[in-house]
């Protein structure tokens, strides 16, 4: 059985479909209802539904809103629009955009009954090809140790987070390995090097917390849209090329362990008012000899390593599009929201607004 979504502020339509007697007997069971858009949303994100029937005009968001919201927060359902005679080109705007279909109003049993067999027949078909596509991943995932072997990827992920570039190296090894052991087949080999990245990014994610927070990184599902083994090699290659740049430039891979740990540190409470004071209690050893070992072990002056990741953080939070200039420049330890601008330029080039328009 697939459970049923109603959607529409009007309850006589609600009632009519209620009452239609063979939802059943076309492989569905009606497990939820909403007055509008918002409320749907609620619920699909709290429940399991595989259909939503919606109407096409409601107050607050309309239907076209609704599918595009849904898109956004990647609710994957199958949605017919009901719609009125002269919503007929907003419908057919919809199926344009990928809506399943939809059904003028009053609805009548008929017409009902036929959407909902051929939408049956459109969800049995999607879950035979998920039910498939999990297995070929779960027999890729067994396999994976056959064509990579664990031993091969502890090595890459180890040169990765100590910032040494024999990593290039080892990835271009990843890449003859995988696609020579996958025979260069499209699906095995996106598979292979998704889960790689998945181990890769758990592991960045594990020793350096912060990291994800502050850099846009490739995401393994950009794999899914590549068309061929080569562009498969590029991204992953450009994704190692790019951990590595990030690992160099928050010094984190200093063979130190006092000067990776105040990196760590400031990392770690990049919205707090860091000082050396404060490290210098953390790692039990005086401030003035570590201000001298951070300097002469990275080039640069500890204070200056404070800003930049402060600057990173902001610019993670101007892309976030969550907050106004002065929010950042509070969450950041700022007084000021005059000084942290004067920064930012100082340290990007631009002024946060400019940033923030361009988009980077």
């Amino acid at each position: 059985m697939y459970n049923v979504l109603l959607v529409d502020d009007d309850k006589t339509i609600r009632y009519m479909l209620r009452r239609f007697t063979d939802w059943e007997r076309y492989g569905f069971c009606l497990a939820g209802e909403a007055c509008d858009g918002r409320e749907a949303l609620k619920q699909l994100s709290a429940g399991s539904f595989e259909l939503v029937i919606t109407d096409i005009r409601m107050p607050g968001m309309n239907g076209i809103e609704f599918f595009q919201e849904l898109k956004i927060r990647q609710i994957n359902v199958c949605l017919i629009f009901l719609s009125t005679y002269n919503d007929f080109e907003y419908a057919q705007q919809g199926i344009r955009l990928g809506v399943f279909d939809y059904m003028t109003k009053p609805v009548d049993d008929r017409a009902l009954g036929e959407v909902l067999a051929r939408a049956k027949q459109h969800l049995d078909e999607a879950k035979f090809l998920r039910l498939k596509l999990d297995e070929e991943k779960k027999l890729v995932e067994e396999s994976i140790a056959l064509y990579y072997p664990a031993e091969r990827e502890k090595e890459l992920v180890r040169l990765l987070f100590q910032g040494d570039e024999a990593v290039l190296a080892a990835a271009e090894d990843a890449v003859a390995a995988i696609t020579g052991n996958s025979g260069r087949d499209l699906l095995k080999t996106t598979m292979l090097f998704e889960k790689l990245t998945v181990h890769i990014r758990e592991g960045m994610a594990e020793n350096f917390p912060r990291i994800s927070q502050l850099e846009n990184m490739v995401s393994p599902k950009e794999f899914q849209h590549l068309k061929t083994t080569e562009e498969v090699r590029a991204v992953f290659l450009q994704y190692i090329g790019t951990l590595l740049d990030v690992v160099r430039k928050y010094e984190l891979h200093q063979k130190d362990g006092i000067v990776r740990r105040t990196c760590q540190y400031v990392l770690n409470h990049v919205e707090e008012d860091v000082t050396l004071e404060d490290v210098a209690t953390e790692v039990h050893v005086s401030k003035s000899y570590i201000g001298k070992l951070f300097k002469q072990k990275t080039g640069s002056n500890f204070n200056d390593y404070v800003t930049k990741v402060k600057m990173e953080h902001a610019k993670a939070l101007l892309r976030s599009g969550e907050y106004k200039n002065y929010e950042i420049s509070d969450k950041l330890g700022y007084s000021s929201p005059d000084y942290f601008g004067r920064l930012f330029k100082q340290y990007s080039g631009c002024t946060p607004l400019e940033f923030r328009k361009q988009g980077l």
